[in-house]
């Protein structure tokens, strides 16, 4: 199945940091926060943030209808 981009450059570049951040947060520097079950869900979140950046989709805008790229 092929989703349709909806995600500009900069809103990927954007993305990419702050996932790396969550990321970061979540699984590497974990004494940020005292809730495991949050670490953890903001390290999943980070993770499956950085998989819609690589495709270039993003479920939320899709749903709401809206796109960051520029129009053709």
């Amino acid at each position: 199945m092929k989703f349709p981009l909806n995600m500009s450059i900069l809103d990927r570049v954007l993305r990419t940091i702050g996932s790396i951040y969550l990321i970061y947060i979540g699984f590497i520097n974990t004494e940020l926060l005292a809730n495991p079950l949050l670490n953890l869900m903001l390290g999943g979140f980070g993770v499956f943030n950085i998989v819609f950046v690589a495709v270039g989709f993003c479920p939320v805008y899709f749903i709401a209808g809206i796109s960051t790229t520029k129009k053709s």
